[in-house]
């Protein structure tokens, strides 16, 4: 009967060791808390953030430059 006690007594403390020693997890944002929506200039279809991208009448643009280049084209 002392044996099973010894025996258990060191699975335990193996048990309790191996959970002991493994990097918890942190509480890290995930991927999708991370991403940020994107958009693409209608001039040259570069992918940008949005909260970077120039919004014209619901048209997205990667700088003024083509934004301007847009509005004279379609004038």
């Amino acid at each position: 009967m002392g044996k099973i006690i010894f025996y258990g007594f060191i699975a335990l403390l193996i048990y309790w060791l191996i959970n002991y020693r493994r990097p918890k997890q942190k509480n890290s944002e995930s991927f999708m808390d991370i991403a940020e929506d994107t958009v693409v200039c209608n001039h040259c279809g570069v992918y940008l953030p949005k909260k970077e991208a120039i919004n014209c009448q619901n048209q997205f643009f990667c700088c003024q430059e083509h934004r301007d280049d847009h509005i004279k084209s379609s004038s």
